[in-house]
């Protein structure tokens, strides 16, 4: 599963001096971010009289200070947040905020990369079938999507979302034929065989002489050439990139895009939660003259369970 950077900062005193909400925190997997920050009390509706959000490629070392300096942030209220979302690539973010002179109130930031760009469906893809426009709600719904992602992978075995670099991953074939765990195969960097665990040493295989991918890596499997796989567990060590590309996302060279029933799925199981977040532990609600079954809130749908059946990673 691709991860979700979602840093929270406690409440935290603002003077008008800057103070640091979220330190540098590294989202560089990510082609976007959220901000929000709230007023959490102390003081009155305008003592915030700017949020600054600062940039880095080295985690701080070299940044880019106030990098959107015309970002509005005043009146910030409490209860409410303000919440901007940027759409180029950062490699490290810190938010940051002050007060008028002479003035002080306490602040809570919330850093999320936006999951739009980077999840098995879009905020956009729920906030549409929803029929919601305000932003109130954006952190617990790309919060659902990614417990969603979550229960799918486990529900099929396997993760869904393409690695962004190389993971290296030990496995135990059976016969000539070895599953891997991610799939569409994009790319295999190396494949190595060791029977006694000393890849470091071990000569690196060579595609179409020493092992074939079927199907063009459609269903991750592999065949070995002539012979069979080494029996031992975890003897066979591969280094590889799978997986479909992100909603929303133009695959790349060699890539595949994530099925459409699968975001349609991860739509509907997300719209479905999110609707009974206030349900959260009950199995019924009693109604007149009886009551009414409701899912739990982790359960999949019958038919996100249909669509995902036909993605489960096969046992050869």
């Amino acid at each position: 599963m691709s991860e979700l950077v979602a840093k929270t900062s406690a409440a935290v005193a603002v003077d008008d001096s800057l103070t640091t909400l979220i330190d540098w925190t590294n989202i560089e997997l990510f082609s976007g971010f959220t901000i929000f920050v709230s007023n959490a009390g102390g003081g009155s509706a305008d003592d915030i009289t700017d949020v600054q959000i600062d940039t880095s490629d080295d985690a701080g070392v070299t940044s880019s200070l106030d990098q959107h300096a015309d970002t509005p942030a005043v009146p910030i209220t409490t209860g409410d947040s303000k919440v901007d979302t940027f759409t180029e690539t950062a490699k490290y973010v810190r938010v940051r905020a002050i007060c008028g002179a002479e003035n002080d109130t306490t602040a809570e930031a919330w850093l999320l990369a936006d999951s739009s760009q980077a999840r098995i469906c879009t905020l956009a893809d729920v906030k549409d079938r929803l029929g919601i426009t305000k932003t109130d709600y954006d952190v617990l719904i790309n919060r659902l999507i990614v417990g969603a992602e979550s229960v799918f992978e486990a529900y099929i075995h396997r993760p869904l979302i393409v690695n962004a670099a190389d993971v290296t991953e030990y496995f135990t074939a059976l016969g000539s034929f070895l599953q891997l765990n991610r799939y569409p195969v994009i790319s295999i960097t190396s494949l190595k065989e060791a029977l006694d665990y000393d890849f470091d040493s071990a000569d690196a295989l060579v595609a179409d002489t020493d092992y074939r991918i079927l199907n063009i890596g459609t269903n991750g499997v592999l065949k070995k050439i002539y012979s069979s796989w080494f029996p031992a567990d975890d003897c066979i060590q591969v280094v590889y990139r799978g997986g479909y590309t992100s909603a929303g996302q133009t695959p790349g060279e060699g890539e595949t895009a994530l099925p459409a029933d699968i975001r349609e799925a991860a739509i509907e199981q997300v719209s479905f939660i999110y609707k009974r977040r206030d349900d959260i532990g009950l199995a019924s609600v009693s109604a007149e003259g009886g009551s009414i079954s409701k899912f739990a809130p982790l359960d999949l749908l019958p038919l996100v369970k249909k669509i995902l059946d036909r993605y489960k990673k096969p046992s050869l």
